[in-house]
């Protein structure tokens, strides 16, 4: 810290005594004035913990010594805060919504017996519900930073709510983002391996030199939380440290397994199988750290996200997904400790005039081998225009290697279509031409069977379709489909299985009307030869027509 220095002042007053004689001098003693404290004013936005010794509002110099928060420290008064351009102030805060804000003040240790961090005094970072997932906060140092030989790094204290959790640290210079010249290390992480006080660690990359360029310390201590209940943090003992070893993430040798769906029902983004969409840019300049490339493994392309933090990808042209049931992504990692997929669509004109984006948290369990996520779009529509997506957005961290990223399914020949009429009743079951009915006269297990069925599998599932009205009695009704035909020697009890049934579907009004029963996907080795209709409400007449079965030749 420079301080300014007080001149010692010497003040020589001479007494001349005339005599007839001589000449007298006599010397004044030496006096020395002592500097006068600056005066100290505490922010509301501070819990002073040790008195009146701590001054606030004076930026802290690395170079000199490691920053405790100890003597003196930056002022986190949002009054303080600086505006976009940067012009006034020394720190500043991000990631807020409206009024919802993140809050830094000086607080006292929340656990001061312990080997790591026994100081008194830390800083306080709370963060309530509703901020962003990148919401963070900045501060500014005297000097910009010079390291020290072997001390290419940077080390803190952070009170960890939990083993794994991620905290971004960047280091930048003071001009504002998107600034022509701007110089920054970019995203860099560290995860925690357990709970309470804890050193991490921040390799600084060597980017054309690292001496000389940064004076910002920027902070995102819950990176990728949703912020769903109110967290606090601590932070505190910034210095230069030793650099960690850095163990290289693992790679993939061999490529995903092929997707087999009909190209003809496939909006591909990035896939050897599929042709892509026109005009897709896959590494626009968002200010992300990540590094993209694309590696040939095993004769197939694959996208590489290194050291990521966030990925976007733009189409020129915003395209309609919303026919589609599925996005299928194909990904690798061996070190990404969170990972989301987002689809984003232009401002649905709400209030904060935002784009539209939802998540998609993928599964990290299964590290280092690839894993095909199937992720059904009623997942995003709530909040995503499926109709207008103009981009795709990545969060996570570590490297990932992505492949197959493509959106399918929802084709109305996307299957094998087949025609029933169910004109076989047994069990005491009536059906005159179309119009069913279940008598309560009737056997328990009366119903209806189609009398030329196909045999049919169902290994990605399928529909049934059909248009029904009723009498003015809503009618209840289910499908069932058994192993041998319904006529065939020998189909007894014993020889139904495997079988399975559709839920139950309500038919209601006396206008024909069109229906949609879902068949779930069953094993690949099941066939099905008995075709089989039960009406569940009895003593009510019900004309079915059109009923057409779907067996579906991929996964919807």
């Amino acid at each position: 810290m420079k301080i300014n220095r007080f001149l010692i002042l010497t003040f020589s007053f001479f007494a001349v005594t005339l005599s007839c004689e001589k000449d007298v001098v006599e010397e004044t003693p030496i006096i020395t004035v002592e500097p006068t404290p600056e005066p100290t004013t505490p922010d509301d936005s501070g819990t002073d913990t040790s008195g009146s010794d701590f001054v606030e509002g004076i930026d802290p110099n690395l170079n000199d010594e490691p920053i405790t928060f100890e003597e003196y420290g930056p002022s986190f008064d949002v009054d303080n805060a600086q505006a976009a351009d940067r012009l006034e102030g020394n720190w500043g805060f991000f990631g807020g919504v409206d009024d919802v804000q993140i809050t830094v003040e000086y607080a006292e240790n929340p656990d001061s017996d312990n080997d790591v961090n026994s100081s008194e005094r830390v800083v306080k970072v709370t963060e309530p519900v509703g901020v962003q997932s990148w919401a963070g906060f900045y501060f500014m140092l005297e000097e910009k930073v010079n390291f020290p030989s072997g001390k290419e790094a940077i080390s803190f204290q952070f009170y960890s709510p939990e083993p794994g959790h991620v905290v971004l640290l960047k280091l930048e210079d003071e001009l504002a983002n998107e600034t022509e010249g701007k110089k920054s290390t970019g995203d860099l992480f560290a995860e925690t391996t357990g709970t309470g006080w804890e050193t991490v660690v921040f390799n600084i990359p060597d980017k054309e030199g690292r001496d000389g360029f940064y004076n910002t310390f920027t902070l995102i201590l819950g990176y990728g939380l949703t912020n769903e209940e109110e967290t606090t943090y601590y932070i505190d003992n910034f210095e230069f440290a030793t650099p960690v070893e850095v163990i290289a993430a693992a790679a993939p040798t061999t490529a995903p397994e092929v997707p087999t769906y009909s190209a003809d029902n496939v909006i591909s983004i990035f896939s050897d199988a599929y042709t892509a969409v026109e005009g897709i840019d896959l590494n626009p300049n968002w200010g992300q750290s990540t590094v993209v490339t694309q590696e040939t493994i095993d004769e197939n392309t694959v996208l590489k996200y290194e050291n990521l933090n966030y990925q976007g990808t733009v189409f020129e042209t915003a395209i309609d997904v919303s026919s589609k049931t599925k996005l299928n992504i194909d990904y690798f990692t061996g070190d990404a400790s969170t990972l989301k997929f987002f689809l984003i669509s232009p401002d649905g004109d709400d209030a904060d005039e935002a784009a539209e984006e939802k998540a998609f948290e993928l599964d990290l369990t299964n590290e280092g081998q690839w894993n095909r996520a199937i992720i059904d779009l009623t997942h995003f529509s709530d909040v995503v225009d499926l109709s207008e997506v103009f981009q795709i957005k990545v969060e996570g961290t570590g490297t990932v290697y992505f492949d197959n990223i493509f959106f399918y399914g929802g084709e109305s020949d996307s299957g094998d279509n087949f025609t029933n009429e169910y004109g076989g009743a047994f069990g005491g079951a009536v059906v005159v031409g179309t119009t069913f009915n279940f008598p309560s006269s009737s056997e328990v297990w009366a119903g209806f069977a189609e009398l030329s069925p196909a045999t049919l599998s169902f290994p990605h599932g399928g529909k049934i379709t059909f248009n029904g009205a009723t009498a003015g009695t809503d009618v209840d009704l289910n499908f069932k489909f058994e192993r041998l035909g319904h006529n065939a020697e020998g189909n007894g009890a014993a020889d139904t299985e495997p079988s399975f049934s559709t839920a139950n579907i309500t038919v209601s009004g006396t206008d024909a009307t069109s229906y949609t029963v879902t068949i779930p996907a069953q094993d690949e080795a099941y066939t099905f030869a008995s075709h089989l209709l039960y009406l569940v409400t009895q003593d009510a007449e019900v004309t079915l027509t059109d009923i057409i079965i779907t067996s579906y030749h991929e996964e919807q």
